[in-house]
Formats: structure tokens, C-alpha cells, sequence
């Protein structure tokens, strides 16, 4: 099969380049000034109706591939937007000054680029000055700012994020790196720390709110995230920085007073006149944003070479190697009673589990019987493997290499190939509490479960469009075949342990290098059982599609796109087939398990200019989502999860202020919910109802001509994410005649069970604020901003509500010139009033209702504690960049 695709891949590239001669070439150069005869840098021109683009460079010059009689369109923020037809070899044009952020071309709402005015649905961008001041360790922490989203970085550089109010993580998301699904694992597609972290190669990062699952797939029905690489210029370029973090080890801390550092790095330019190249990357040592065993570190690069074959047709290929360990933060103890953190505890303080320092709970075999395989995992000595939870991190290991392929046919056909294969190996340690609620002298139960993975991923795209312009109308008709094989070794290692809730003591020593106080007595851990969800995982998925985007004159924008998903996946626990070296692996008995899902997604959305510079737009989809956790023991459910999705919009520049505001409702049927199940010993998904969501979304812009640099950006966001039909079982340990007021129901099968319909979804803010003030020149430049979360609830009965949550940033830089180069200084200060507030609150247990069952019994919770992931607490950086 590996031999075919390869045969298959030559033959494409001899293909094209034999061809490559007929194309006709031509190059059309120039400089891009402003009002003033200035140069502007990174001002966009783009061949209209193409993605044939570039950006200008330091002294405002450009050079692209294009013919007489094409359209170019340079547009630059602040700035507005100027098509040129072109009639020569060069081509020099000014800008006028224009606030408005509506002339930025975008990517990703549509198949071809499009200016974000006539977008059709939700879409903000996060371009290279913004992330360069934000200095994000995570994609997620890079569009906090962006209206609609909630992140969780409390992971550090493994961050997550929801899109909308949405349900169930980030199983309704996609990332994309250049507009292909990061993997061809539908379960991994919602996240990117299995691959990389973020690094200075990024030139964009697009967020698409609502129409994309027709574009993206399945796993889109709320969004898509793309992160849109850098891409050689016609000078070589570069940039080198040195980042200082503060160090956040508390007295005594095994890492206290280590030099935590990063160093970043991009360098681009032209090979030759048609080879461009762009190559990037960090090195990193870092002991995390809060205390655990194991450090942030490792390295990475990416790099693309992209062919200009003609004016219209390109070649790129592009790679990236990676070596990265990122931790898994936990947990800590929350005051019920008094609603902040535990009294002695920090938020840089965690569970900090090392092995030495472990007490079992359960002994083996009740270990072995309530939880886990029955057969213990060795290496290749035949010793048994120890699953350690002081290791809790996330280490990943891997490459990936690429080809696209832009072909212009002629007479309006365009021809795009894509293939990408990633190769990567990564160790996933995390835990969390089983002890639900507890007190001060309770030893709590805490789940670790270890997992090594080997995956291998194959995705390929293959698409074609036609343009047809006529006299008041333009199409741009496109169709074509995604398809994805991937595969996924898993070997996973779980146990319980106890430890005590006391506080970390810096006065007392201890022989591991740290104080002690928040450990169990010392003694071995326990032997290491294989977890149910050790298995070889095999997944293909396929998809056709087929889209119109359609411009009447000038005015009316409408696009209409369909697709049809298959995905089959199988499952074995067969140790032939965990291609895993070094482990003898031997399970009680054999378990094969094969899924099959399909379903349609299907758009459409319009926009219309009202005027030069407001329009309104509008789109609906209806799209499917699958289990978020598919497994060795998952039961298909009766029907898909079906996402309805309706959007209207209102975008305006008026003036020095740039409007957009956004009302959506959505709708989720057949959902399912995931569980952790007892008896296996792992989670699972059972049918559980339906949620739907309303809510809007305003967000404004305001940069006075009047004091040029100052920025002022807000927004507001209002949800109701709250369950439309949901059941959650009543636990026999729970009171039915004191129950709150809760609407307790008999089920279809004589059962009793909660209907929390009308109850908001667990974990979901109804409001979000936020906030960004700036003001910059060219030799100094200072921000302040973030982000409030409120009205949020920790469980689905609504009964513990999340404290409100404010993170706000301060940075500011200073530029020194150096010739035509530049070296700049920055400090940047996160979580500047150091808040401790939890982000979410471990009250759900295996229960749904635990709470309750909590509740019940302590009333006023005094003396009460549960876990929670808290924020991360402040730090500072210094950074020191150099560009030529």
C-alpha cells in the first residue's frame, strides 16, 4: 500500500514537472506606499479570485507572478483596499488611510480568499504583530481574544479551547495547519499539542465561527481554527529572540532558581528567482507555569520551499521535526466553604506526584478486578513496568512532510493537490481526583493513567474549481475528494493512589530535592496494569464535496456547499498489531470492535455590501459530529449527533470605529456524553439528549486618525448554552425526596434520572468580556488586555456555580534601529493582578449527581474542599529580539 502511494506521489510530480514549460510566466514588481510616500511593510497583494498572493517588503516592495488583464488587490490594515488591473511589467500604488479592519483578506470561510467585509460567516484573525506582543505559549492562549472563545490554558503550552458555548471539549472543532486537518485522527483533530507547538513560522491564525464543517468535515460543526504558515519573500529575511521567563517554583521546589528560557528564530528569502523559502523554530527549557516533576522543553522546526512555476501555478513541499515534552498540569484543593483556594495552597502549587512518595488504595486485586486488564504490562526483560505519575506530561517525538500542488489549467480551471504524512510518537500522563468532595483529613483517591502512542497518518485532498465570470455574475464552482488513513498504537498503564490535602511546607526538608507536606508516606507504587484502552486503531475517512461561491454584482455574495463524510474505524487489542518495541503484552482476552459513521453536511450563506465599507451576511449549516471518545468498547449509537446552525451578522466601518456584531442559535440532537464507567475502568459514551444554544456576539474597534497608533478593542459575548432534553441517572446513594428542586422523571425502563432540561451546560460562561488597549510608534509601544469569564456552572445541576474569572495582560517594548535592522526589547506581564480563581471545579465525580448527593449531606459546606484547576499564576517575560 506504502510502495503504491509513493509510485502514485513520483509520477504526480513528474507529471507536473514535465508540464511546467507550458505555463506562461510573467512577473509584475512594485512599491506600496501610503498617504505620505512612506513604504508600508506587509501590505497584502493578491491576484483577485486566486490564492496567488504575497507581502511587501521592509522598504514596501513586491514581486508576483501574474499577467495583463489579471486584477491585483492590495489592501493593508488601516488602510483601504485598491485593485489594480495589470497592463505591464511594474506596478506602484498608494494607499489612503482607512481604519477600518474589514479590507483584511481571509482564507478560510470560503475556498478562495475573499475580504473578511464580504465573509459569510464569523472570522477573526491574529496576524504576525499581534502574536509577536502577545507572546502566547499555546494556539489557544493566542485567540483568547477572540470573541465567542473560552480557552483553558491552564495546561500551559497544552491548551484547549470552545468555540460558542459548544459541549464536550473540543470534539466540534478542527485545526487546521494551512487549511488540511492537522491529523487524520477525527479525535485529534480538535487540538495540536500531539504535533507542535506555536513558533514564529506562523504568519496567521484564522478562527472560523460557525460555516465550516461543509469546508472542514465532521469534526467542524462549531468552527475551525487554521494556522496559516509563513512563505518566502523576495529578500531574504530573518529574526532571532530570547525569551526570559520568571521563574514560578515555589521555597523548596526541586526546580527553584533555574534559568527558564526560550529561544525563537525564522529566516526566509528567495533561493533562486522562482524558489522561495521560509524555516523556523525554537529550542526550549522551561520548568512550566506551576510546580510539577517534569519540565517544558525540547525543540522544533518547520520549514516549506515553494516553487513559482508561473504566475498562477506553484508547487510547495514543507516538513517539520519535533521534540517536545509539555506538561499535564493538575489539580488542587478548593474551600467550598469560602470559595477560594485552600488555605497555605498557591496556584503554582499541584498534586505533585512523585513516585517515591505513594500509598495504594485499593491493594491488587481489587485494583486488578474493579479497573483493569487482569494482565501486567513488562519490558523486554520480563520486569514489570511501574507507571509513574511524577512523569505527568505530554512528550511527543515526530515529523511531518507535505506537497501542495496549484495548478492554473487555462480558461478558468484551477487544479489543487494536497498530501501530508505525519509520523509521530508521544507519551500522554495525566490524573485526576476520584475523590469528588472531601476535607482537610481525608486521604484522597486519585486516578494516573499512562499511555504511549504511535501514530501514523496519511491525508490527502484533491480538488478542482471553475471560474466563470460574467457580465454581472462570477462563480467559482469547486468539488473534490478528501481522504485520510490513519493508524494509532496505544498502550495504556493505569492506578489508583492516596495522598493528603496538607499544604507544601517550605520549612521542612525533605531527601527528593523539595519540601514535603502534600504526600502520603513514602513506599513503592503499585504494579502497573494495561488499561482497556491498549489497542490498534485503524481509521480511514473519506469525503466528496462541492461548493459554489457566487458574486452578483459586486454586491451580493452566496455561497452554497455540500459534503458527504464517511469515516470506518477498528479496534483490536491484538499485541501483534501494537507495534510498541519493548513491551510483552498479553491480554485476558482478545476484543475487536469496528465502527462505521456517515451523514451529509450541507451551507449556505450570503453577504451583501450596503455600502463601501458595512455589509450584512447570514448562513446556515447542518452538520454532524461522532462519540467525542471512541474506544475497544464503544456502542454505536442509534442515530449521528446532528448540529443545526443558524448566524446573522452586521459588519461596519464607520469611521474611526469598525462594528460587528453576530447573533447565532444552534441546536444538537441524539447527543451523546461521556462517562467514566467503573466497571471498565475507563470512559465511555452512552446516549444522554439534545443542547441547544442562543446567544450574540458585538465586538468594536476604534483607532482615532486623531492619535495615530491607539487602539482600543473590545467585545462582548452573551450565551445560553444550556441542556434542551437531558438525563442524568439518580445514583442509589442519593435522597429523591430532597432534591432541590430538580425535575426527577421515571425513564422508558422504570428508572429515575434527573431531566436538567433548561439547566446551562457545565463549564460554559454566559458571558464573556473582552478587552485590549494599545498604543504604538515606531520605536516603543506599550498594550493591556484580556479576557472575563462569568456565570458559569462546575456541574450539570447547576448547583455549584464557577467563580467568576478575570486574566488581564501588560506589556510593553522598545525599538532600537540599527541600519535597516532592528533590535527590539519587550517584557510582558501574564495574569498581571495574579488571580487564583478556578477555571473549572472537579465536582461531577463518577456520578452526574454527586453534587447533589453532596449538597444533601452538607448543606453549608463548611469544612468542605473539592479540586480545581486554578489559573495560572502571574509571570513575567523578558525578550530580547534581533531582525535583519
Amino acid at each position: 500500500m506504502k510502495t503504491y502511494k509513493i509510485s502514485h506521489l513520483i509520477c504526480f510530480l513528474s507529471f507536473l514537472l514535465c508540464s511546467a514549460g507550458a505555463f506562461a510566466q510573467g512577473t509584475v514588481t512594485g512599491k506600496v506606499t501610503d498617504d505620505n510616500n512612506v513604504p508600508i511593510l506587509g501590505a497584502t497583494v493578491q491576484q483577485q479570485g486566486t490564492s496567488n498572493g504575497v507581502v511587501t517588503d521592509d522598504n514596501g516592495m513586491y514581486s508576483i507572478q501574474a499577467a495583463n488583464g489579471d486584477v491585483l488587490i492590495f489592501s493593508y490594515i488601516g488602510f483601504g483596499r485598491k485593485k489594480v488591473e495589470v497592463s505591464g511589467s511594474v506596478a506602484n500604488v498608494q494607499l489612503k488611510e482607512d481604519v477600518s479592519l474589514l479590507n483584511e483578506v481571509v482564507v478560510s470561510s470560503t475556498r478562495k480568499p475573499v475580504r473578511k467585509l464580504q465573509a459569510t460567516t464569523a472570522i477573526n484573525t491574529i496576524g504576525t504583530q499581534e502574536l509577536n506582543i502577545l507572546k502566547p505559549e499555546s494556539f489557544s492562549e493566542a485567540i483568547q481574544n477572540t470573541p465567542g472563545i473560552t480557552i483553558d490554558e491552564t495546561q500551559g503550552r497544552k491548551g484547549g479551547f470552545n468555540i460558542r458555548g459548544f459541549p464536550g471539549g473540543s470534539s466540534y472543532t478542527t485545526t487546521l495547519i494551512d487549511g488540511l486537518p492537522i491529523t487524520g485522527t477525527q479525535a485529534l483533530t480538535g487540538g495540536t499539542q500531539e504535533f507542535f507547538g506555536i513558533d514564529p513560522s506562523v504568519q496567521t491564525i484564522e478562527v472560523v465561527r460557525g460555516a465550516a464543517a461543509t469546508l472542514f468535515g465532521r469534526a467542524a460543526a462549531a468552527g475551525a481554527i487554521n494556522i496559516i504558515s509563513k512563505v518566502g519573500g523576495t529578500e531574504h529575511k530573518g529574526s532571532f529572540s530570547l525569551t526570559k521567563y520568571s521563574n514560578n517554583s515555589r521555597e523548596g521546589h526541586q526546580f527553584e532558581d533555574e534559568v527558564d528560557f526560550r529561544a525563537d528564530f525564522n529566516f526566509n528569502g528567495p533561493l533562486t528567482e522562482k524558489i522561495r523559502y521560509n524555516i523556523g523554530g525554537y529550542v526550549l527549557e522551561d520548568s512550566g507555569v506551576k510546580e510539577q516533576f517534569a519540565k517544558d522543553r525540547g525543540a522544533q522546526i518547520r520549514a516549506n520551499f515553494d516553487w513559482l512555476i508561473t504566475e498562477t501555478s506553484s508547487i510547495r513541499v514543507y516538513g517539520s521535526t519535533f521534540n517536545n515534552q509539555f506538561q499535564n498540569i493538575t489539580d488542587g484543593p478548593w474551600d467550598l466553604e469560602n470559595g477560594k483556594i485552600l488555605e497555605g495552597w498557591h496556584p503554582a502549587n499541584t498534586f505533585f506526584n512523585d513516585a517515591g512518595n505513594l500509598t495504594t488504595v485499593f491493594g491488587e486485586i481489587g485494583v486488578r478486578n474493579a479497573f483493569f486488564d487482569t494482565s501486567t504490562a513488562t519490558d523486554a526483560n520480563g520486569v514489570a513496568l511501574r507507571d509513574n505519575p511524577g512523569r505527568n506530561k505530554e512528550k511527543t517525538i515526530g515529523t511531518t512532510v507535505g506537497v501542495d500542488f496549484n495548478i492554473d489549467l487555462g480558461n478558468g480551471w484551477f487544479w489543487n493537490e494536497r498530501f501530508r504524512y505525519n509520523d509521530f510518537k508521544y507519551l500522554d500522563i495525566n490524573e485526576f481526583n476520584f475523590s469528588t468532595f472531601y476535607d482537610v483529613n481525608t486521604t484522597v483517591s486519585r486516578f494516573n493513567g499512562a499511555a504511549d502512542n504511535q501514530n501514523r497518518d496519511w491525508i490527502t485532498e484533491h480538488r478542482i474549481s471553475k471560474q466563470i465570470k460574467g457580465a454581472n455574475a462570477e462563480h467559482n464552482i469547486s468539488g473534490g475528494v478528501y481522504y485520510s488513513t490513519a493508524e494509532r498504537d496505544r498502550l495504556g498503564l493505569n492506578f489508583i493512589y492516596g495522598t493528603n490535602v496538607t499544604f507544601r511546607n517550605p520549612n521542612v526538608a525533605s531527601a527528593f530535592g523539595f519540601s514535603n507536606g502534600s504526600f502520603s508516606d513514602p513506599s513503592l507504587p503499585p504494579t502497573s496494569y494495561v488499561s482497556n484502552t491498549s489497542s490498534n486503531r485503524q481509521e480511514t475517512s473519506t469525503a466528496f464535496f462541492i461548493g459554489d461561491e457566487m458574486v452578483f454584482n459586486e454586491k451580493l455574495s452566496v455561497n452554497v456547499s455540500f459534503r458527504y463524510d464517511w469515516l470506518k474505524t477498528r479496534f483490536n487489542n491484538d499485541p501483534q498489531e501494537i507495534r510498541l518495541t519493548g513491551v510483552d503484552y498479553d491480554p485476558a482476552t482478545f476484543e475487536e470492535n469496528e465502527l462505521k459513521f456517515n451523514d451529509l453536511s450541507y451551507s449556505i450563506g450570503a453577504n451583501y455590501l450596503l455600502g463601501e465599507s458595512s455589509a450584512i451576511y447570514a448562513n446556515y449549516v447542518r452538520a454532524f459530529s461522532l462519540p467525542g471518545s471512541i474506544n475497544l468498547t464503544t456502542i454505536l449509537p442509534d442515530e449521528n449527533e446532528i448540529v443545526n446552525n443558524l448566524e446573522i451578522g452586521y459588519r461596519a466601518g464607520l469611521g474611526d470605529l469598525t462594528l460587528d456584531i453576530t447573533m447565532f442559535n444552534t441546536t444538537i440532537d441524539n447527543r451523546t456524553a461521556t462517562i467514566f464507567n467503573g466497571d471498565l475502568g475507563e470512559w465511555v459514551e452512552e446516549p444522554a439528549g439534545s443542547n441547544k444554544i442562543f446567544g450574540g456576539e458585538l465586538s468594536a474597534v476604534y483607532t482615532p486618525k486623531t492619535i495615530k497608533g491607539l487602539l482600543l478593542r473590545g467585545a462582548v459575548t452573551l450565551s445560553n448554552s444550556e441542556y434542551k432534553k437531558f438525563l442524568v441517572p439518580l445514583s442509589s446513594s442519593t435522597d429523591p425526596d430532597n432534591i432541590y428542586g430538580l425535575n426527577l422523571v421515571t425513564t422508558e425502563n422504570g428508572l429515575q434520572a434527573f431531566d436538567i432540561g433548561g439547566l446551562k451546560a457545565q463549564n460554559r460562561p454566559s458571558t464573556i468580556y473582552n478587552l485590549n488597549i494599545g498604543y504604538g510608534t515606531d520605536r516603543w509601544g506599550a498594550d493591556f488586555g484580556g479576557v472575563t469569564y462569568s456565570g458559569a456552572y462546575a456541574d450539570v445541576l447547576n448547583l455549584v456555580e464557577l467563580p467568576t474569572m478575570s486574566e488581564y495582560n501588560l506589556g510593553a517594548y522598545y525599538t532600537f534601529p540599527l541600519g535597516t535592522d532592528e533590535l527590539k526589547i519587550s517584557m510582558r506581564i501574564k495574569n498581571l493582578f495574579d488571580g487564583a480563581n478556578a477555571r473549572q471545579l472537579v465536582v461531577g465525580g463518577q456520578d452526574g449527581d454527586a453534587s447533589l448527593r453532596e449538597l444533601q449531606a452538607n448543606p453549608d459546606g463548611i469544612g468542605r474542599i473539592s479540586s480545581a484547576v486554578f489559573q495560572n499564576p502571574k509571570r513575567v517575560l523578558f525578550t530580547l529580539g534581533y531582525t535583519f
